[in-house]
């Protein structure tokens, strides 16, 4: 039970993260069947993002007792889920634009900074729990 809610009551990050990924699963197979059979595979695997880098590794976190991500780790997770609805969008309709690249970019710097400051703050907690 303690993967479903934390100490207060509340959904833990990982079934939030999972609930998303299965909100955009659902978004992506409505958003496909009124597409005209016409596939994008950012929009097939839009559930990917929140599933592999939020669901799943705050699962293992609090699983470990660890602390979860911090907000900019979560953000670029949205930032890339963002990057895949778009594209799916624009490719069903049968365009792109190169802005997709800057989603790419800011998502990826995000998640890399996010998990860059976390391991910072572990280390910061590891030595004060050291003295």
């Amino acid at each position: 039970m303690s993967l479903l809610f934390d100490e207060n009551k509340k959904l833990t990050y990982g079934i939030k993260w999972l609930l998303i990924s299965l909100f955009c699963g659902i978004f992506s197979m409505i958003y496909k069947h009124f597409s005209f059979g016409v596939i994008s595979y950012s929009m097939v695997f839009l559930f990917a993002f929140p599933l592999f880098l939020g669901a799943l590794p705050c699962m293992v976190l609090q699983k470990m007792n660890y602390a979860m991500p911090n907000r900019i780790y979560q953000d670029g997770i949205v930032i890339l889920t963002l990057m895949s609805l778009v594209n799916g969008i624009l490719e069903i309709y049968g365009t792109s634009t190169h802005f997709i690249r800057i989603y790419l970019i800011i998502g990826i710097a995000c998640i890399v900074l996010g998990m860059l400051f976390y391991m910072i703050q572990v280390q910061i907690k590891n030595l004060k729990n050291s003295h």
